[in-house]
């Protein structure tokens, strides 16, 4: 295969590695994040592992590191950009 698709594994283990990058960032343990999130020390360790979510961790993480707004936007986007106008 000449191109290499991007896998949600990658995209997981990216998201993980930038959860954990901000929360060093911020000097916060698992523990100190998990008790900010109201979410257990595993839940977080799995995220930063890459392992599965559910779509309500990975939005409540955005928003406590302010990258909710900028991921509603792209899906706003996303949304304007391919909707379609009916004929009828």
């Amino acid at each position: 295969m000449l191109f290499e698709t991007l896998k949600i594994k990658d995209v997981k283990t990216d998201l993980g590695k930038w959860v954990k990058l901000m929360r060093k960032k911020q000097k916060l343990s698992q523990d100190q994040l998990a008790d900010l999130l109201n979410m257990s020390r595993i839940t977080i360790q799995n995220l930063e592992s890459g392992k599965n979510i559910t779509i309500d961790t990975l939005l409540k993480v955005f928003q406590h590191f302010d990258a909710l707004e900028k991921f509603n936007h792209f899906v706003q986007e996303e949304i304007k950009n391919n909707s379609y106008k009916s004929l009828y």
